[in-house]
């Protein structure tokens, strides 16, 4: 009988799929979705969240799931971690009211940042995977109104960059420039290098989405105790309302040993 082990970490929710002790690759791979095992608080609007179909060699779905509501505002959930290398307070929050509309996916909290009219370089770092991740996919939800030029639509002026850590969170990279690739609601404007920004000339989100997007991001492999984050990086000049990130979904299949079938006895023969 397929068995769901949860395992919470902070707010957040780990989920393994197993099927007993070991799986058995004869006869098909492991199975299928999630249903009936994930929060529905933790549904991507109309976006079914569901765990990979993981086929032969054995293998089962991995979930991680996090969306901020089991936390008190300002308080992140357990393990995650906001930092400014640059710019005054605040830094990233969980956060139930405000700007930009509406202030979450999911009801009440969702991440967020401002958008301030200086120098600033916030971050907002995931916790660590608790397992290696192969063959992962990202899905978030973020609502975003982040300064950008009016007359030239590719131009961002402060934006918000998602990257990754592949040794526990010392170093980051953006996730583009790592093997990871956009499915939906990718990049869409470059920013400016001539004000200041920390992320000047990279591609970035900015502008606004008009409420909350959804962002589907094929991941690198990432080894446990590798790191997301989400970087918000403003300007010397202009500020606007700020970013939100919520219902963040992640998914992949972890091999598992297999057992090999046992041959069934042949019956002797009657004389």
């Amino acid at each position: 009988m397929r068995r769901a082990t949860t395992f919470a970490i902070g707010a957040g929710v780990l989920v393994v799929l197993a099927a007993g002790e070991v799986a058995e690759c004869a006869g098909g791979s492991l199975p299928q979705t999630m249903a009936g095992e994930i929060d529905n608080a933790a549904a991507i609007s109309a976006e079914p969240q569901t765990a990979p179909r993981c086929s032969p060699p054995c293998s089962r779905p991995v979930v991680l799931r996090e969306n901020f509501d089991n936390a008190a505002p300002p308080v992140l959930p357990l393990d995650w971690l906001a930092t400014n290398l640059q710019g005054p307070p605040p830094l990233w929050v969980t956060s139930n009211s405000g700007v930009p509309i509406p202030p979450a996916d999911t009801s009440p909290n969702a991440a967020f940042i401002d958008d301030p009219d200086v120098v600033s370089d916030k971050r907002l770092d995931s916790l660590h995977f608790p397992l290696a991740a192969s063959g992962a996919q990202l899905m978030f939800r973020q609502n975003f109104n982040l300064e950008a030029s009016d007359v030239d639509p590719n131009l961002g002026f402060d934006g918000g960059v998602l990257e990754v850590s592949f040794d526990g969170g010392n170093t980051f990279q953006d996730i583009l420039a790592v093997g990871g690739s956009f499915v939906a609601g990718g990049y869409n404007r470059t920013i400016s290098t001539d004000r200041g920004s920390p992320i000047g000339g990279r591609q970035a989100w900015s502008g606004n989405s008009n409420g909350f997007i959804t962002t589907v991001v094929n991941l690198p492999f990432i080894p446990t105790g590798g790191r997301l984050r989400w970087r918000m990086a403003s300007d010397n000049n202009g500020s606007n309302e700020g970013w939100r990130i919520d219902t963040v979904f992640i998914a992949w299949c972890e091999p598992v040993p297999c057992q090999t079938p046992r041959p069934r006895p042949t019956p002797a023969p009657r004389p």
